[in-house]
């Protein structure tokens, strides 16, 4: 699988490292540490061209000194590490340099999880979850509450719909071991025109709802030790799974994209993009439609881990 690890040496870039090497692999990982240095920043009566050229040669020294560490993260790991430092604006160059390379998974940290930081949360990570052509983890730092703290809890929205099943397909990527616990969700959105004079009956809803769950379950249990299921009954499908992955204390929640067109970046802001803005633990978006392989209950099985995972 290729992967690109954004990092800028912050704290939520560790935080984003961490998180992905807990994610076991199934084979051998091509792994990018990219870090993107922007135009200096200085005053308009500064010295002009050769102060600016200082500047930059003195931020790519401290990336690529910030990229050793991050690596280390990962020594051990089943995995080709390259390190990679772009000149130009963060957004954008990952963006694009992930396309070049055909990255399957872009990882990157966010700030806090504040009201006041889900809400400005429109910089990097929310561009580059938004206008990347792969799938997308944003790592929030979240203090750890589970009476288990090694264990790694992942959540999975799932309605059956083709984005929802391809979001399986790409869990079923990973070896995900004993210390990994995976909860199917779905929910039973009741909207208040859903009035069963109208056509809407709740239990129908209800009931398509169990049978998806059913479904994704059934595939998971194949290969992955610890799966269970929830069905939330809530009006309003974002916030429903927004509000399971606090109550349930979550690391992380999957979540299907419908794909990069202009209205389906659009439509984002009806789930995906609500989730990713307000979820207090990690979100992957999942869109890699037509490259993910499904995994049959036979496949394969698994022989390489990343480091950190048991």
């Amino acid at each position: 699988m290729k992967v690109l690890l954004a990092t800028d040496g912050s704290a939520c870039s560790e935080q984003a490292a961490a998180m992905l090497a807990r994610l076991p692999h199934r084979e051998k990982l091509d792994l990018k540490i990219v870090t993107v240095v922007g135009p200096p920043s200085v005053g308009f009566f500064s010295p002009a061209k050769e102060f600016m050229e200082q500047l930059s040669r003195e931020d790519r020294k401290l990336a690529e000194f910030r990229q050793q560490k991050t690596a280390e993260v990962f020594a051990g790991a089943n995995a080709t590490i390259e390190t990679v430092v772009l000149d130009g604006y963060p957004a954008e160059t990952i963006v694009s340099y992930a396309a070049s390379q055909e990255i399957e998974l872009v990882v990157l940290g966010a700030k806090g999880h504040s009201q006041i930081d889900r809400i400005v949360l429109g910089s990097t990570s929310d561009y580059v979850a938004t206008h990347a052509p792969c799938s997308v983890m944003v790592v929030r730092p979240q203090e750890t509450t589970s009476a288990e703290p090694s264990l790694l809890r992942v959540a999975i929205a799932y309605d059956a719909s083709t984005a929802s099943r391809h979001a399986v397909d790409e869990v079923l990527q990973f070896d995900w071991g004993s210390q990994t616990e995976l909860s199917v969700v779905g929910v039973a959105g009741y909207s208040p025109v859903f009035d069963p004079e109208y056509g809407f009956n709740p239990k129908s809803i209800r009931e398509e709802a169990q049978a998806a769950l059913r479904e994704a379950s059934q595939r998971l249990q194949a290969r992955v030790r610890r799966v269970d299921s929830q069905l939330i009954e809530y009006d309003h499908v974002a916030e429903g799974l927004v509000r399971y992955t606090e109550d349930a204390h979550m690391d992380l929640i999957v979540i299907g994209d419908t794909g990069r067109s202009t209205l389906a970046r659009a439509l984002l802001g009806s789930v995906s993009r609500y989730v990713l803005r307000h979820a207090r633990c990690g979100v992957w978006i999942t869109r890699n439609q037509g490259r993910t392989q499904p995994i049959s209950e036979h496949g394969a099985e698994p022989s390489n881990k990343l480091a950190g995972a048991t």
